[in-house]
């Protein structure tokens, strides 16, 4: 590829886990389907010591898989990023697109910019900030993600809280508000509810979905103790679906001191791409009862698969959802509140206006609208 009229995309893809790694992979697509683009991936991702959840590999599957992506980069190799910047000189690119979430990619990205800056400089470097700085980080992270992100041309996020962390955090103005797409449905048709809990060996009674690795900061024991509080009048079945980062132990000691050893499952484990539909379709409601976000994909996840939400003023969460319409949205860290909104939706809510609110919601913008944006972005200067 030696056209200067290609794109650039550096960032995380198969065969890693999470949710930044299908963000990249997704945009990838879209970007590929609006003209030449090199994705630039990595061979290596997180050490041990900061990746607490176990293997950061996907399972063996190839959803998400592209042939065409250089797998080149290693955060600890000072070797890869010469070679990933050698490679993606060669593509003489007009933009490169750098997803940002941690600042822990700190030395790799900045000595990938300063290479670039002087081999390609007529490139305008775009980037995707999904967390100015990730949760639970120190007051110097802010700094350390200063150093980098200045370097950039133009940047996107998507939560409206986050563009304006990031303009205070830069002092520019150019940053671009862009809504989290919506994940694609693949072509297999989903099992139907009752077929679902099944399948995943559940009762047939009203249930939660919390999805995605458990973090403190995503509040699963405000969710507990709102089960508690409902357990009286509305005995919930909750499945808890992903990763356990740190000892699972703590949340087995709570679910017992709460007396929810009959209500809860805790499939703690890594929900590959194929299975992602199964635990959805058997949910009623999905909750996200975080304490601080900047966004999420299971919003859009959830509403992709027709399931309405419980979100928290945190972040771009309460910017995704209608109150009352695609979901609920309560204060964090109120069991109480969450209690209440879990009760509301069963208490006679319709559900199927809801359910088709949410699949028109998450309709509403799409990977290819987010590809041109990025784009579309003229060069800023902070």
């Amino acid at each position: 590829m030696s056209s200067t009229d290609s794109v650039v995309l550096i960032g995380p893809g198969w065969p890693f886990k999470g949710g930044i790694a299908s963000h990249t992979t997704y945009l990838y697509r879209a970007l590929r389907d609006l003209g030449p683009t090199l994705f630039i991936s990595l061979r290596h991702q997180y050490p041990r010591w900061l990746y607490p959840g176990g293997d950061d590999r996907a399972p063996d599957n190839l959803t998400l898989y592209e042939q065409d992506a250089q797998r080149l980069l290693a955060p600890l190799s000072p070797l890869s990023w010469w070679t990933g910047a050698k490679v993606i000189a060669r593509a003489r690119p007009r933009c490169i697109v750098i997803p940002w979430w941690h600042v822990f990619w700190t030395p790799m990205v900045w000595s990938l910019l300063v290479l670039l800056r002087r081999r390609c400089p007529a490139a305008r470097i775009v980037f995707l900030v999904h967390n100015t700085v990730g949760h639970e980080e120190q007051r110097f992270a802010r700094l350390l993600a200063r150093t980098v992100l200045r370097r950039g041309d133009a940047w996107i996020v998507h939560a409206r809280s986050e563009m304006h962390t990031l303009q205070a955090l830069l002092g520019v103005r150019a940053v671009h508000y862009q809504p989290h797409p919506a994940y694609p449905l693949g072509d297999r048709e989903p099992p139907d509810r009752a077929d679902a809990r099944a399948q995943l060996g559940l009762a047939d009674a009203p249930t939660l979905l919390f999805f995605g690795f458990v973090r403190h900061y995503k509040g699963l024991d405000t969710l507990l103790h709102a089960l508690a509080l409902l357990r009286p009048k509305l005995p919930c079945q909750l499945v808890v679906a992903g990763e356990i980062w740190g000892d699972a132990g703590v949340w087995d000691t709570l679910i017992t001191e709460l007396d929810l050893c009959e209500q809860v499952r805790l499939e703690n484990r890594y929900i590959a791409e194929e299975d992602i539909a199964i635990y959805f379709a058997s949910a009623d409601l999905v909750v996200l009862p975080y304490r601080s976000a900047t966004g999420s994909g299971v919003v859009r996840m959830a509403h992709s698969h027709g399931r309405p939400v419980v979100v928290t003023l945190s972040g771009a969460l309460p910017d995704a959802v209608v109150d009352g319409v695609t979901g609920y949205v309560v204060p964090a860290e109120d069991p109480a509140a969450l209690a209440a909104a879990i009760a509301k939706f069963f208490d006679g809510t319709p559900r199927q206006p809801m359910e088709q609110a949410a699949r028109d919601a998450a309709g509403t913008e799409d990977w290819h609208q987010l590809a041109r944006t990025i784009l579309a972005n003229e060069r800023s200067t902070p």
